[in-house]
């Protein structure tokens, strides 16, 4: 018998203490406005990739100022904490089958080490500035401890001088976040990578679920830097932004699903933009996908129509 995949949460967000339990390939979670969904989604994130890309993204999705932070970097953390306490260190730790369990812990301390940085030139003249200035700074320590011998420490300094982290930059996090839309540019791209791999026709599948006049994708590069999409009545196609939120959402979500970068997802309100109509047969294509690639799945939901769609599917 399969050992029950769960998550325990610590100090994180709005959760004092959470345990949630049976977590399967698809998960869908419910809730009504501000009970706390997304700050799990972002615990199961965190758990899940636990380096300073993924507080940053975090950030940037919940819209916080990167020149407020270089105003006063001491409060640079603090929402990550509950009731913005840092004396209190977080901490999420669970099973799932993929990663056979794990202990994820963050902490801060108002001081800057110099052996967390490389020797690289922009983190020595990063370093040098704020040591140099006697600048404040607040230090977000990331450790990953996958057994008792064995840990992995990552760390990400607020300072006057803005953010910087000792883990390389360019690693994509796959989240869809419920209003942060990629580019025309990039899902381009992100398009012409799945094409690649022959996987578009997956992609054109769960599209006709929304549309079943969409008949083809294509990218016309010496256009417009976009996707186009096909139809009967326009076999050239048109820009994907003339087709609507719920085709570009869609879009994004399969898209990220597709990538062979990653064996996870998490996309924060499923829901917006797909008719009600429409939500039974697009998860039915998610479960076919899902389990085709052998992806996890995590989502949220404040809709009901969602929810009893998840259900039947």
């Amino acid at each position: 018998m399969n050992k029950p995949q769960y998550i325990k949460i610590k100090n994180f967000r709005c959760f004092k203490e959470l345990e949630v339990n049976g977590f399967k390939r698809v998960n869908l979670i419910g809730g009504k406005n501000n009970a706390g969904k997304t700050s799990l989604l972002e615990a199961l994130l965190i758990y899940f990739y636990p380096i300073p890309q993924s507080i940053l993204a975090l950030k940037r999705i919940r819209k916080e100022s990167n020149e407020a932070i270089k105003k006063k970097p001491k409060d640079a953390w603090n929402n990550f904490f509950y009731n913005q306490n840092m004396e209190n260190f977080v901490s999420i730790n669970g099973y799932f089958e993929s990663l056979k369990g794990k202990l994820i812990t963050m902490t801060v301390s108002q001081s800057l080490q110099h052996q967390i940085f490389d020797d690289d030139n922009d983190n020595k003249k990063f370093f040098d500035s704020i040591s140099q200035g006697g600048s404040p700074v607040a230090t977000l320590e990331i450790q990953q401890k996958l057994d008792e011998e064995q840990s992995i420490k990552r760390n990400l300094v607020a300072s006057h001088a803005g953010l910087m982290s000792d883990f390389p930059d360019g690693f994509s996090i796959p989240l869809v976040a419920s209003s942060f839309c990629i580019s025309n540019t990039e899902i381009a791209e992100q398009y012409d990578e799945i094409r690649f791999d022959g996987k578009s026709e997956e992609i054109i599948k769960i599209l006709k679920i929304l549309d079943p006049s969409i008949t083809g994708l294509d990218t016309y590069s010496f256009i417009e830097p976009t996707l186009y999409i096909q139809t009967k009545t326009q076999p050239r196609g048109l820009p994907i932004s003339l087709f609507g939120d719920a085709i570009y959402r869609v879009t994004t979500i399969i898209l990220e699903l597709l990538n062979k970068e990653h064996n996870i997802l998490f996309i924060d309100e499923i829901e917006n933009g797909i008719h009600y109509t429409n939500q039974q047969s697009f998860w039915q294509g998610l479960f076919t996908l899902a389990e085709e690639l052998d992806t996890l799945i995590f989502a949220t939901t404040h809709s009901l129509e969602m929810i009893k769609a998840f259900a039947e599917a």
